[in-house]
C-alpha cells in the first residue's frame, strides 16, 4: 500500500489531498492540531485508511518521536511520501512591529517543523529500497518579498533552499529520497480569507488579493490537489526541484 504522511490535513488543500489519496486506496497519516470529523467519516467509506495524529507542529521537540511511531512498520509499504503542507500566514505585520512570540511560532510551523520532519523521514527511511518522497508546499512568497509577510516569505525561501540542499545530498545515496518544493498558486483556503482580512497598514497589497477573490481567480483546493498528485505520481518533478504548479507542464 502507498503510504502518505501529510501535515495540516484537516482543512483546505491538505484535506483535499487526503480525500483524493483515500479514493486511490492509500494509507494516510494526517498530522494536525485538530481532527476533521467529516473527513474521518468520509474515510470510512473509502478504500484507503486514515490515521489522525493530534500534534501542534510549533512544538518541534516531539516531532522525531512522532515520526518514529508513524514509520515503525515498513512491512507492506509500496512507497512512502511526506507532504509538508501545514503553514500559517500570521503574523501579517512589518518586521519591527511583530510580537516576538508570533514570529517564533510562524517560523517554527513554516520552516523548523518541515526541516525536522524531513530530517526524521530521511533518517528513518534512508535504507528502505522502495520509492520515498518528500514534498514541500511552498509559495511564490519564497521568491518574492511582500511587505507584511516577512516571517512567511523567509520561511518559504528557507523551505525551497532546504529542498535544493537535500536534493544534492541524496544524489549519491543507494536508496535516495526524492524531494521537491511546489508552490500551488493562489488557492481558495482559510489562509486567503486571513489575508483579505488584513489591514492595508499591515499588508499594503491586500487590495490585490481581494480583487483575485472578487474576479474568481482563486484555484479550488480540489483542482490543485488533483494536479499536484498527478504530477507527483507521474514522477514529473526533478530531484531537488523548486516548482510552481501554475507553470508546470502537465504530464500526458
Amino acid at each position: 500500500m502507498d503510504t502518505y504522511i501529510i501535515t495540516g490535513g484537516s482543512k483546505g488543500l491538505g484535506a483535499a489531498i487526503i480525500r483524493q489519496l483515500l479514493e486511490q486506496g492509500a494509507a494516510v497519516h494526517c498530522i494536525s492540531r485538530s481532527e476533521n470529523e467529516t473527513l474521518r467519516q468520509e474515510a470510512l467509506r473509502m478504500e484507503g485508511q486514515l490515521t489522525f495524529h493530534a500534534y501542534d507542529l510549533a512544538q518541534t521537540e516531539g516531532i522525531d518521536s512522532l515520526m518514529e511511531r508513524i514509520l515503525a512498520k515498513p512491512d507492506g509499504v509500496a512507497s512512502v511520501t511526506l507532504i509538508n503542507n501545514a503553514g500559517m500566514i500570521e503574523p501579517i505585520v512589518s518586521i519591527g512591529r511583530a510580537a516576538p512570540d508570533d514570529l517564533q511560532r510562524s517560523l517554527q510551523v513554516n520552516l523548523v517543523a518541515p526541516a525536522v520532519l524531513t530530517n526524521s523521514f530521511i533518517r528513518l527511511t534512508q535504507a528502505w529500497p522502495m520509492v520515498k518522497r518528500v514534498v514541500g508546499i511552498s509559495s511564490g512568497a519564497g521568491r518574492k518579498p511582500y511587505p507584511g509577510w516577512g516571517a512567511y516569505c523567509t520561511a518559504k525561501a528557507g523551505l525551497d533552499m532546504l529542498t535544493r540542499c537535500v536534493g544534492v545530498e541524496q544524489l549519491k545515496q543507494p536508496h535516495p529520497v526524492l524531494i521537491c518544493s511546489v508552490a500551488p498558486g493562489v488557492v481558495d483556503t482559510d489562509m486567503q480569507r486571513e489575508i483579505r482580512a488584513a489591514s492595508e497598514e499591515d499588508f499594503p497589497q491586500v487590495g490585490r488579493f481581494v480583487q483575485l477573490q472578487e474576479q474568481g481567480e482563486l484555484r479550488s483546493p480540489e483542482d490543485t490537489a488533483k494536479q499536484l498528485l498527478h504530477l507527483l505520481q507521474a514522477n514529473a518533478f526533478e530531484q531537488g526541484e523548486v516548482a510552481d504548479l501554475r507553470t508546470k507542464e502537465p504530464v500526458s
